[in-house]
């Protein structure tokens, strides 16, 4: 039988696949070209994101029957997805004393629908620029349309930790760990003299709320933690700068993998803290990727494989929380648990050789080939 976990990438060397695209209801272009090389804060598509609604009755200021579909067809021109200019005319007049009847656009927007003689637009746009986030390469066009692509893919390599939480942020830039004497310590520094301002901050403990105060103080570049309590949920929202949680809510342990490779890339590389809330309408998770050129490409993550003997999975619950371990065996029968519970069960080495035998439901993979 086959089985299939949750899965969290954390890699140190792996192709990075993103797809970029302008929101469902946003009207744009994209602004780069297949094979272009773009940086982070590349703008790759860009347009506008109408807020609200109004409803123009066509038929009704011209005198016409709603369901008159011929005369209603002479007098207006729009179509769905034309872009409408404050005061511009809606309809064509059929003779001039109906021209001072012809309803006006009350502002800036594009035609959402046209029925039955009433025109509905999305108007008040505000800009929407979309961008890359990464570094890399634009390696295709996407949209359902080849004429008019609404989106791109962008390909880079790196090391990839993707997380539990994120407060909807995005930043990119140096990060360091935090100081031995904790991060109340930046607070006797100088922001400038010492390259505090935003520079994103990793503790291997959980985030309390001093430590989101201190982000705000001295104008930190985000924070990165394990975990955080519940209640500091409303607070991490509100900040203007990247907060992740690599485990979860609540009093979380570390995943020693993800501190280990921040560690050794630590004021050597910067990296993407992209604090994406997850949902459940996106596959977009909160990650950090730190980029890097490499000669040769290395193997995308491996997804949607079924657990095998030799994959490298994480422990998700305790006592062995965040310990990375590899697949010994996959019993076949249910496996009796420490609650007296019967369930699917495999059977793991820990990293100092110790082998447990841990349920499915408390595993996930990692990204990685059973075979490395």
């Amino acid at each position: 039988m086959e089985y299939h976990l949750a899965e969290t990438v954390i890699l140190k060397e792996t192709t990075i696949v993103r797809q970029r695209s302008l929101p469902p209801r946003a009207y744009g272009e994209v602004q780069v070209s297949a094979g272009a090389q773009v940086n982070w804060s590349k703008v790759v598509a860009s347009g506008s994101m109408p807020r609200d609604y109004s409803l123009i009755d066509i038929a009704a200021a011209l005198g016409i029957d709603p369901e008159d579909s011929e005369n209603l067809a002479k007098v207006i021109e729009l179509v769905p997805g034309d872009e409408v200019t404050a005061g511009m005319p809606l309809a064509k007049a059929r003779r001039r004393r109906e021209r001072k009847r012809i309803p006006k656009a009350p502002a800036d927007g594009f035609v959402n629908l046209i029925e039955r003689g009433r025109i509905i637009l999305q108007v008040n746009p505000e800009p929407v620029e979309v961008r890359a986030r990464i570094p890399g390469t634009v390696t295709a066009l996407l949209g359902e349309d080849e004429d008019e692509p609404r989106g791109v893919e962008i390909q880079s390599a790196g090391t990839l930790i993707q997380c539990a939480w994120g407060n909807g942020q995005f930043n990119f830039g140096p990060y360091s760990l935090e100081p031995s004497e904790g991060l109340v310590s930046l607070r006797a520094l100088d922001s400038l003299l010492e390259n505090l301002r935003g520079r994103i901050y990793v503790l291997q403990r959980p985030l309390q709320g001093e430590d989101l105060v201190i982000a705000v103080e001295k104008e930190l570049g985000g924070l990165v933690a394990p975990s955080m309590p519940h209640y500091l949920r409303e607070t991490a929202l509100m900040l203007k700068v990247p907060i992740i949680l690599t485990e979860g809510f609540g009093d979380r342990e570390p995943t020693p993998r993800i501190y280990d490779l921040l560690t050794e890339f630590e004021n050597t590389r910067e990296g993407t803290f992209d604090a994406t809330m997850p949902a459940r309408w996106h596959h977009e998770r909160p990650e950090i990727v730190l980029p890097v050129s490499l000669r040769d490409r290395p193997p995308e993550p491996i997804s949607d494989e079924p657990l095998s003997i030799g994959a490298t999975v994480r422990i998700r619950r305790e006592p062995y929380a965040g310990q990375i371990a590899q697949v010994r065996g996959i019993p076949e029968a249910l496996q009796v648990i420490e609650n007296g519970l019967h369930v699917r069960a495999a059977q793991v080495k820990l990293r100092g050789g110790k082998n447990v035998m841990i349920p499915l439901a408390n595993l996930e993979l990692l990204g990685e080939s059973s075979d490395k």
